[in-house]
C-alpha cells in the first residue's frame, strides 16, 4: 500500500548546494515526490515542528539552526515511505550513518552547528501520526 511521508532538507543541505543530489537519492529509492517547495522557516513554524523537543537543552539550538537559512520541504509517496525515508536517511547523528545513506556520505567534517545542535541535513517523519501532524504545517 502506498503512504505518504514527510521530508525536509534543512539549511546545510541548501547551503552546501546538495538539494539536487538528495532528492534524486530518494527518487532512486522509488520514492514519488508529490510537492515539493523552498520556505524560509519562521520561529513559529519551527516551534511547532519541533515542540516536541521544547524541554530539552538542544532546543533552543535546534530552532535557530532551522531558522538560520533556506530550507526545503518535500511530500514523498511510495510504498512504506515513513521507514523507507528512515533507512535512506541514515542514523540522525551524521557520525554514526553508515555509507549509502544521506547522511554518512553527505556529512561534513564537523558536523555541530554554530548553535550547539549537530548539521544532520534532512528531517523525516518517524511515523505516519507525524507524517500527519508536520504535513499540516508545512503543506
Amino acid at each position: 500500500m502506498l503512504e505518504k511521508t514527510f521530508f525536509m532538507l534543512k539549511p546545510d543541505t541548501v547551503s552546501r548546494g546538495l538539494k539536487d543530489e538528495v532528492i534524486n537519492r530518494v527518487k532512486e529509492q522509488g520514492f514519488r515526490v508529490i510537492e515539493e517547495k523552498p520556505i524560509k522557516i519562521t520561529s513559529e513554524l519551527a516551534s511547532k515542528l519541533y515542540k516536541i523537543h521544547q524541554d530539552k537543552p538542544f532546543y533552543d539550538g535546534l530552532i535557530k539552526f532551522i531558522t538560520s537559512g533556506p530550507a526545503v520541504v518535500v511530500m514523498l509517496e511510495r510504498e512504506n515511505a515513513v521507514l523507507k525515508l528512515r533507512e535512506v536517511m541514515g542514523a540522525t547523528d551524521p557520525r554514526k550513518a553508515i555509507a549509502g545513506t544521506i547522511r554518512g556520505d553527505l556529512k561534513e567534517e564537523n558536523v555541530l552547528s554554530e548553535y550547539g545542535t549537530i548539521k544532520n541535513l534532512v528531517h523525516g517523519s518517524d511515523s505516519e501520526e507525524s507524517f500527519e501532524y508536520e504535513s499540516k504545517i508545512f503543506f
